[in-house]
């Protein structure tokens, strides 16, 4: 019976918290919700800070999907908790500006970048050095995690030391974006990644701004210095092309850069049909969190 009244009160102090983003002591961790880090009502994200730590503590960065257009870090919050309360790293899940009004991807690694500043100073407020930082997502988010990782590192105020990619968009490039996509038709295609580059272009005329697609396109970034990547992909993807994830590979053999394929045979976008390749993924994360962040974890992802 205590234990529920505890809960309940427990509950209603998180959603007060989650009003007016102000930080709560958890018992084991300190959590901060809707944390504003940038002006824009999108800029805003959930953090979780392990109270219990040694001053070092590596941070898992969740960024979401939904075609940049969409999409928020709710989904999130069971992930949150369970890396900060059982596997004792920080962990964040960020919104970030949508596509469109003159943002573009380059603005959205921005709204990354600013994000990880305000990490770092509210774990510095606690006594804690975030050292660095694993950055995973699906589709959008995945894509937005490769590209900070890729191309961010010199700057980012934590340091990128891995990335896991859910049918992440590596190459935006890739003609097979068109073909029977589930986002839409050709011109849908063509519009979307013209809010990418922030410059309005047709089906028909997108030959004339290949450099500046590949410049927002993870894969033309790849190098010998590049951070450790899990790749999940399903081969019957119809939003993000299993080619994508084809193109990425090849080029992490080229420069010899650590990686794990996980490639899902039945799966399209949403990978919910090889409960196999899910349970390969699990492992892939939890390893990678493990590997990467440097601190041996209390509990199994």
């Amino acid at each position: 019976m205590w234990e529920k009244i505890v809960a309940f009160f427990l509950s209603i102090i998180a959603f007060i918290a989650s009003l007016f983003g102000v930080d709560i002591n958890m018992g084991s961790e300190y959590v901060y919700y809707n944390l504003a880090y940038g002006k824009h009502d999108r800029q805003v994200m959930d953090l979780c800070l392990p109270e219990n730590n040694d001053g070092e503590v590596g941070l898992v960065l969740m960024i979401h999907g939904g075609a940049w257009i969409s999409g928020d870090k709710e989904g999130y919050s069971s992930a949150l908790k369970t890396v900060c309360n059982e596997l004792g790293y920080a962990s964040a899940a960020i919104n970030y500006r949508y596509l469109g009004d003159g943002v573009t991807l380059h603005d959205i690694t921005d709204d990354i970048e600013a994000a990880l500043t305000v990490i770092k100073a509210k774990g510095a407020e606690k006594g804690i050095n975030i050292n660095k930082v694993l950055l995973t997502g699906g589709s959008a988010g995945a894509h937005l995690s490769m590209f900070y990782a890729y191309s961010r590192a010199a700057s980012s105020p934590i340091t990128p030391v891995a990335v896991v990619s859910d049918c992440g968009p590596t190459d935006l490039t890739d003609e097979n974006f068109y073909i029977d996509s589930g986002l839409g038709d050709e011109e849908a295609i063509a519009y979307l990644l013209s809010l990418c580059i922030g410059k309005e272009f047709s089906f028909s005329d997108r030959a004339k701004f290949v450099e500046e697609i590949k410049a927002v396109s993870p894969l033309y970034y790849v190098n010998e210095n590049t951070v450790p990547t899990v790749i999940n992909h399903g081969q019957k993807d119809d939003i993000v092309p299993y080619s994508n994830a084809l193109s990425i590979v090849e080029k992490f053999e080229e420069y010899g850069v650590t990686y794990d394929f996980n490639s899902y045979p039945n799966s399209g976008h949403g990978l919910d049909s090889d409960p196999e390749n899910k349970k390969i993924a699990d492992e892939l994360i939890y390893r990678y969190i493990k590997t990467y962040l440097g601190e041996e974890a209390t509990a199994k992802w």
